[in-house]
């Protein structure tokens, strides 16, 4: 048995600390593209290439990841740092993959307040936000491809878009009625805990209505105020973190509905603005945390005030992946042996693909419709367009991306903005 671990771990010789920061931080420079494209540069470079890992441990990570909260590839660049070199090893990796792409988000978001009204930059953030869109619906597609994959799972998605509606201020006002505030992490505890409530009805019983009274109690509204303090950033990003599942994407559904819709610290433009700088940098998409954390506490004049909030949310949303593999990194893979923590697991993707369709619904409308209530036809066109490209074609994103900010530069210079 400790032969076939073996064989399962990692390279014989130790890896030197410099040769981990300088390798991450390279992967943190060249990661366009996405989880997706994070993973291949890792297994490429790290697997096949360097031989750090056996492609049978690499899976066995991943695995184990894809079952803990936490940005998937964030999390595998700190595993693979803590198999390799230990604690520091970890830190080395974290810092390397995820600084370039927190730099590049911060200047991008200092560029965009300092010249936000040349036409170039509106012309760019024009072109991107499509784009981004349909990464949002594409992840939610690809999503639910693997995991909608029985009748109680299409139920689930459909009890969880209700809630989504239900709490949707733009839906429901256009019906003359009230949002109902439901935070999404009681969303997610309760589509995971109505999965396994279905799955082992027989067993649970009475369990499930008992704890089904915390979730309800929790789903009160929150408070919106204006001008967020460090702290409350903080903490707000903190929560994101520790319960975010799966792709970088689902960020976007998360600080839809905490900033936008809960709080109105960002409106729906502005959000898609902050999506749009993220999503044209390098690296991990949670560093869109960053870009966020500075439009939120910069003031007009002063473009370095924004820098403490950009800090603060860059350490509240990637603190948890740390922790979660330094805790859990050896425990998860046990824990796998027990079904129920799978299907609570599945349960919860319901609601993520619910969160993601609903921030792509609520984004592409204040994207298509002006402040003068005219429509956008030619923004929806290129989400088609581009979704095409990306699911049937197989375009790379960033080839999307550049595409669109030349084709919104172009609308902007020639009017059509």
């Amino acid at each position: 048995m400790a032969e076939q671990q073996a064989q399962r771990t990692v390279a014989a010789e130790p890896i030197a600390w410099s040769e981990i920061g300088s390798i991450f931080l390279i992967l943190g420079v060249l990661g366009f593209g996405g989880p997706a494209a994070h993973l291949a540069l890792m297994e490429t470079e790290l697997v096949t290439r360097r031989k750090w890992l056996s492609h049978e441990y690499f899976l066995d990570l991943l695995a184990a990841i894809n079952l803990v909260p936490g940005p998937t590839s964030t999390e595998m660049a700190l595993q693979i740092g803590y198999v390799v070199g230990g604690l520091r090893g970890m830190l080395l990796a974290g810092a390397g993959f995820i600084l370039p792409a927190v730099f590049f988000s911060v200047a991008l978001a200092m560029i965009y307040t300092a010249a936000g009204s040349v036409p170039a930059v509106q012309g760019l953030l024009l072109g991107v936000k499509p784009v981004v869109l349909v990464l949002i619906l594409s992840a939610a597609y690809r999503l639910g491809v693997k995991a909608i994959d029985n009748t109680p799972m299409r139920v689930l998605l459909a009890i969880a878009l209700i809630a989504i509606a239900v709490s949707s201020k733009p839906l429901m006002s256009a019906f003359g009625r009230s949002a109902i505030t439901i935070p999404e992490l009681v969303l997610l505890l309760a589509t995971g805990a109505t999965y396994i409530a279905w799955k082992h009805r027989r067993q649970l019983g009475t369990i499930a209505g008992v704890a089904l009274a915390p979730l309800l109690s929790a789903a009160t509204p929150v408070l919106a105020q204006q001008v967020p303090a460090l702290g409350d950033l903080f903490w707000r990003f903190l929560i994101i973190g520790g319960t975010l599942f799966g792709s970088g994407y689902v960020l976007a559904a998360y600080m839809q509905r905490t900033f936008v819709d809960e709080l109105h610290w960002l409106t729906p433009q502005r959000l898609l603005d902050v999506l749009a700088i993220g999503q044209a940098t390098p690296g991990p998409l949670t560093s869109t945390a960053s870009a966020a954390g500075y439009m939120l506490t910069v003031t007009p004049g002063a473009i370095w005030s924004g820098v403490p909030g950009a800090i603060v949310a860059t350490l509240g949303v990637f603190l948890p992946a740390f922790v979660v593999v330094l805790i859990l990194g050896r425990v998860v893979p046990y824990i796998r042996r027990y079904p129920i923590v799978l299907d609570f697991l599945k349960g919860v993707n319901a609601g993520v693909i619910a969160l993601l369709i609903g921030a792509f619904a609520n984004l592409a409308w204040a994207t298509a419709v002006r402040p003068d209530s005219s429509v956008d036809w030619l923004s929806l066109v290129l989400v088609g367009i581009a979704f095409i490209l990306l699911e049937r074609f197989k375009w790379n994103p960033i080839q999307l991306i550049v595409i669109g900010a030349l084709v919104g530069v172009g609308r902007v210079m020639v009017g059509f903005g």
